[in-house]
């Protein structure tokens, strides 16, 4: 995927004529002129509310909480609960890279010095409730 855009992987066509006043077709537009290391957390972000190229989302979204499990596009934690809410089909896929980062999150979230006790909250229990969709999906 080194060097094709997202338009080139999917093989998806722009929408012709964009209205300046719809933001969502001028943001569709735009990521599907950006290679993968071109997105964006607030893309990503983005792109698993919307579904679209769910595959790339979902790894783009795994690399950037591995550098920081706390990252969203406008509070903390963001998007773990994007990804955890992510098309199903693609990320149990991915639920073994997964698994770790949870693990991972749960222990630096100890010790994170969080802006609200509501984000702390949402985001502790977005950690238990990924791990137990996890947990269940291999129990059956």
């Amino acid at each position: 995927m080194d060097g094709k855009t997202l338009r080139d992987i999917y093989e998806y066509d722009l929408i012709p004529d964009v209205d300046t006043q719809n933001i969502l077709d001028e943001w569709f537009n735009s990521i599907m002129n950006k290679e993968v290391d071109q997105l964006t957390v607030a893309d990503v972000c983005r792109m698993l509310r919307q579904k679209i190229c769910s595959v790339v989302a979902i790894g783009k979204a795994i690399e950037f909480l591995d550098k920081d499990p706390f990252i969203g596009e406008l509070y903390e934690g963001q998007l773990m609960l994007t990804l955890y809410n992510a098309k199903e089909k693609y990320l149990c896929k991915r639920y073994d890279d997964i698994e770790p980062l949870l693990e991972k999150s749960a222990l630096l979230s100890r010790n994170h010095v969080w802006e609200s006790e509501y984000e702390k909250f949402d985001y502790i229990q977005t950690l238990e409730a990924f791990a137990k969709k996890i947990r269940d999906s291999k129990e059956n």
